[in-house]
């Protein structure tokens, strides 16, 4: 019994290790202990089952172990994540990244199930050797393996609790609780949470006053109400922005309109597991994702305090404006909630040329500037671009450039697509122009997040010339913005960082319009913004921050953006609590929906 159960550990530990090396997530000693610990407590009860009949369910369990830690893997890879009990209201709307999905899966992936094979090959080497230990022994190692996970966790996790400081149940990342309660004790923390619902503590005294201080004041109100056409670009990199292949520019309508616009040039995405409804959610309500699944799919009822509310309250006409189905992603109730009085989806718009999923871009702009006209002027249009969505299906009659010399099929047909948009974007501009909406209305073109291209070993990371851990930050997470003002002819590259969360409060300050509470700031004040992300990272001023999930908050790494090297900690160290603070008390806004009250 002994060696047939310590080959069956030995087998799962492997598999950890495995698991480890093609993620690239750390395997400290903690994490190892961990994951041995769980594995004894969920193996050990096996012990009291007769061999002829444990076999079979020893190689079930790891079966299931290497379809769950496959799954973990592949979503990691998409999300830098793994899989929750939060997502499963996601799942029925994932079918739009299932695509993308299944480009992160390679042939080595499969190792992970080489395990039961050899454990197949280990039951036919051991069928003719009978087992002979009493059930009573057999009882007492069963008894005796469990309390020994147990003990080996509790003062695993004590020890982590009291010397760094760490709050299991108030932490702002899941890799964060993976790397505290190991693979099982991940999974089985997240099911308890998901079975028994615990709910998010409600706002302190102080978080309310927080909310009540940031609750922006202008007695003057509105100099000016432009029309505002608001347009999310997906999978839009800032690196495409001025890139050229072969001579030729890979967005040539988006550098003109750097030319008449302001251009944010160190502007972030700060999606996570949302991603497309994320960087909406972000947007219209400046407030953070979840650090586990999405706002649209977990409380589409919500309320909140967002844009789109606020402009109608100021005499707006607000409509979204995306040509998919009504009710993906939960959409006709998130809009609604969220203050926009009409939403044109796939129905309102023609059954014209689809690229991927829906009415191509080129058309899509064009007839949402139809829409836009059956609007009271002011008007606030949100437009949710979907051509460029991975896996980037583009006709080749519609693939333009000449990408000879890359060979990833993927990223070529990622740079089709965001020429093809860019093309739509500018027969956009010229329409708003000849139909007198250009000139008078403020317009924003943004990107979404990155195009899921950049992971470690890619052609666009090879490309790029990616060597530090800053230029793969940049690479990653920055995307453009273009904000042009009403009656602007000049151009300006503004060098202040920013994200997704300081977009509303940006158009805010330009109408000088007075508003509750929204986490982000202007991005044309003097005030420098704090750009924090999912993990705890973040950018401010001249530094990146770039957590650390293995260890206590705080202890990660502070890089100076401009030199690309490591510098003393301390030049970042006052923002890891407000990042910290900042995504706990978002959490808690959206979870106990506290500021629907206040609206």
């Amino acid at each position: 019994m002994a060696i047939r159960y310590t080959l069956y550990l030995l087998l799962g530990m492997l598999k950890f290790m495995l698991f480890s090396y093609f993620t690239k997530t750390d395997l400290s000693l903690h994490l190892t202990l961990m994951n041995l610990a769980g594995m004894l407590i969920l193996s050990s009860w096996t012990l009291l089952i007769p061999w002829n009949k444990r076999r079979w369910v020893w190689l079930g369990l790891l079966l299931a172990h290497s379809f769950l830690l496959a799954s973990d893997m592949w979503y990691y890879r998409y999300f830098e994540d793994f899989l929750s009990v939060s997502l499963l209201s996601q799942m029925t709307q994932m079918s739009d990244v299932s695509s993308g999905f299944t480009a992160l899966i390679v042939p080595q992936d499969f190792l992970l199930f080489a395990d039961s094979l050899i454990f197949m090959v280990l039951l036919f080497v051991f069928r003719k050797r009978p087992e002979v230990t009493t059930a009573q022994t057999r009882r007492r190692t069963a008894g005796l393996l469990a309390v020994s996970g147990i003990i080996l966790s509790a003062s695993l996790l004590t020890y982590r609790t009291l010397t760094e400081d760490r709050q299991p149940t108030a932490t702002i990342s899941d890799m964060r609780d993976y790397y505290l309660f190991g693979f099982w004790g991940y999974h089985g923390w997240d099911a308890f949470k998901g079975v028994t619902g615990r709910p998010s503590d409600g706002l302190t005294a102080q978080e309310q006053q927080r909310i009540n201080q940031k609750e922006q004041t202008n007695p003057t109100g509105p100099k000016q109400t432009p029309n505002i056409i608001l347009v999310q670009l997906e999978s839009f990199q800032a690196s495409v922005i001025d890139q050229t292949i072969n001579g030729e520019e890979v967005t040539p309508n988006l550098n003109q309109l750097k030319k008449e616009s302001l251009y944010f040039s160190s502007f972030y995405h700060q999606t996570h597991e949302g991603r497309t409804s994320d960087a909406e959610f972000i947007t219209n309500t400046s407030l953070y994702p979840l650090k586990s699944g999405s706002v649209y799919t977990q409380y589409p009822t919500n309320e909140f305090e967002p844009l789109p509310a606020l402009l109608e309250k100021n005499g707006y006409d607000t409509a979204a404006m995306h040509a998919y189905e009504k009710g993906f992603w939960n959409r006709d109730d998130v809009y609604k909630n969220i203050g926009f009085k009409h939403f044109f989806s796939q129905k309102d718009y023609s059954k014209e040329k689809k690229i991927g999923m829906a009415l191509n871009d080129q058309q899509f702009f064009l007839e949402s500037i139809d829409h836009m006209e059956t609007l009271q002027e002011p008007f606030f249009s949100f437009l949710v671009a979907l051509t460029s969505h991975t896996p980037y299906e583009i006709d080749k009659e519609d693939q333009k450039l000449d990408l000879s010399g890359y060979k990833d099929p993927m990223l070529k047909r990622y740079y089709q697509t965001v020429h093809y948009v860019d093309t739509g974007i500018g027969k956009m501009i010229d329409e708003l122009k000849q139909r007198d909406l250009w000139d008078q209305s403020l317009v924003i073109f943004y990107g979404d997040h990155d195009s899921g291209l950049v992971n470690e070993g890619s052609e666009m990371r090879k490309k790029a010339d990616v060597s530090s851990p800053v230029a793969a930050f940049e690479l990653e997470r920055r995307i453009p913005l273009f904000i042009k003002k009403p009656d602007q002819q000049t151009g300006r590259v503004m060098k202040k960082n920013g994200g997704q969360i300081d977009i509303a409060p940006t158009i805010i300050d330009l109408l000088n319009l007075k508003t509750s509470y929204m986490m982000g700031q202007s991005l044309i004040d003097d005030k420098p913004n704090l750009t924090g992300f999912r993990d705890g990272s973040f950018r401010y001023k001249d530094y990146y921050y770039e957590a650390d999930l293995t260890k206590a908050s705080g202890e990660g790494t502070c890089y100076d953006v401009s030199t690309e090297k490591k510098v003393e900690l301390k030049f970042c160290r006052n923002q890891v609590k407000d990042v910290s603070e900042q995504l706990k008390l978002s959490d808690k806004i959206v979870k106990q929906n506290s500021l629907s009250k206040q609206r």
